[in-house]
Parts: C-alpha cells; structure tokens; sequence
C-alpha cells in the first residue's frame, strides 16, 4: 500500500493501479512508441532512430518542433549513422529550423552529425555496441555523453529511460520531478528516496493490467507531470486533477462551505464529495464536481 501523508490516507492497490492506468492514458506513454520506434526489437537501427529524437528531444526546443524535426528528418533519410553524418550542414540546419528550430538549429544540427560521426569510428555505426562495450550503468552514461560534442544529461536521461527495458546496463533513475509527482497522486509516500520510488512505481505497475505499455510508458508520464504540472503548480489545469491526493488535501484545508478561497478544488475517488464552496473562479458543487462560476465583483465568468 502507498501513504500520501499529506492526504492522510491509505490508496488501496486497486486505486494505485487506477492511477497508474489514467495517467498512462491522459499523459501519453513513451515518446518512442509516440514516433512509431520498435525498441522491443532490440534492432541497432531502431535504437539509433530513437537516439536522434533524444537528441532533439533533450535539447532547450519545445517538444512539438522536437518531434516534428525528428519526422523531417525521417522523411529525408537521415535516420541512419551514416547518411546524418554526411549530410549537408547547411541543409540540416534548414530542416531544423522549418520545424521551429531556430535559435538552436546549428548546434543541435552539429551535435547530430558528430554524435553520427563518433558512433560510425567508434562503434561501427551500431549503437548497441556501445551499451555491449560499457562495463556498467555509470560507464554507459560516460560512453553516451562522449558521443559528438557531449550529450546532454537531459538527453541521456531521456534516451536511457526508454531504453530501459531494452538494455540492462541502462537504468537512469527517476528525476526530482517523477519523484513528486508520484507523492502528490499518492502512489508514494512524501520523502521516499529515488530508489524506494522506483521500487515501489516498479511493484505498482507490474500489478496494473495493460495492453502494449511498459514501464517506461509509466515513468516518461510521471516526469511529464512533475515538469509540466507539479513544479510549476498549475494544479488547475493538470489532467489528473480529481485523482490528486495532496490538491484534495489542500481543498480540504482551503475550502469550507460557503467561503470564498484561494485555495484549488478537486475530487479524488469520492474525497471531496462533500465539499461546498467558490475557489478562484471556479465552484465545486455538493458532489465535488469542478465548474465556472460568476464573479460577484465583476459579473465575468471565469474558465480556470
């Protein structure tokens, strides 16, 4: 069983695999499985194909333009050591920037091609030698990194949490962000360590039923999550709203029937039923439900 502390309460297995299974399903699962990249394959070709969208993917763009370089780049050949590595600068850096790529097209555009150029004299121009040649986790992450022009951790982390599942010396970890977006949906208890958190999400997924997911899938929507939502408290807006212990804990301590909040509304399970009241332009009705309501102040409905 996983304790929220800040909600006070148990979720039942049932109810951890539930959100598991919603998150999985609202905040999409792998980025690879997104891009059509068989990783279970284990085949050299398609682990490079996923190398190239980490690559993009890592990089200070928004992750729309990422994805849309990498399908450009997909249509253009470029999906293989060493047609990237010789392509034309110029044409690259072209491509990168019609897909929104702008401030960043030629240096993520030379990090393509030398990353392309190392794995070719290093590795014969099959990545999956690489993670054979690396003695351990810690020196596949040093092996990737020395590819081209240094590969971002964020680019590794990336890379590596999908490859998870395909290579056993790969094991990232789960970020700061997946960490707390686990404790905040009550799936783990506030204050467990990154490994526990692993440990526990590992246990919780393998008792969720689910049909062409992985892991990976579970852990890429938790860092999504935590990055997209949780850091940046747009609780609001969050797709796991009514299924988030601490917003429901925080309803509970910032709402009273007929008082007007600050404070943010939500219903996990059947928690906040009770709840009456207008939180920031919004109401929650007698079964916890979430809509618009009128400012008194200034007649305008607010959408939150």
């Amino acid at each position: 069983m996983a304790k929220n502390l800040m909600f006070e309460r148990r979720l039942t297995e049932a109810e951890v695999s539930a959100v598991c299974n919603v998150l999985v399903t609202r905040l999409g699962g792998s980025y690879s499985g997104l891009l059509g990249i068989r990783l279970a394959s284990m085949d050299s070709d398609e682990a490079f194909k996923w190398f190239v969208a980490a690559m993009l993917l890592g990089s200070p763009v928004r992750a729309a333009s990422a994805l849309a370089a990498y399908r450009a780049l997909g249509s253009q050949g470029l999906l293989e050591p060493h047609q990237l590595a010789t392509v034309d600068e110029g044409a690259l850096v072209e491509t990168l920037a019609a897909c929104g790529i702008t401030g960043y097209a030629r240096r993520i555009g030379l990090g393509l091609r030398l990353g392309a150029e190392s794995l070719i004299a290093d590795y014969d121009a099959d990545i999956n030698r690489l993670h054979f040649f690396a003695e351990d986790a810690s020196d596949l992450v040093r092996k990737l990194r020395q590819l081209g022009p240094k590969m971002s951790h964020r680019a590794v982390n990336l890379f590596l949490r999908e490859m998870s599942g395909v290579w056993d010396k790969a094991r990232p970890g789960l970020s700061a962000a997946g960490v707390a977006a686990a404790c905040r949906l009550g799936i783990v208890g506030a204050g467990t360590s990154t490994g526990e958190a692993v440990d526990r999400l590992r246990a919780a997924w393998e008792r969720t039923p689910h049909t062409a997911r992985t892991y990976a899938d579970l852990e890429v929507a938790l860092v999504c999550l935590g990055e997209k939502f949780c850091e940046k408290r747009l609780c609001v807006s969050c797709p796991m709203d009514k299924l988030c212990a601490s917003r429901a804990a925080d309803s509970r301590d910032m709402v009273r029937p007929g008082v007007v909040s600050e404070g943010l509304t939500a219903k996990p399970f059947a928690a906040a039923g009770a709840m009456r009241g207008r939180v920031a332009g919004v109401e929650v009705d007698g079964a916890g439900d979430v809509r618009p309501c009128r400012n008194d102040a200034t007649g305008i409905n607010r959408q939150t």
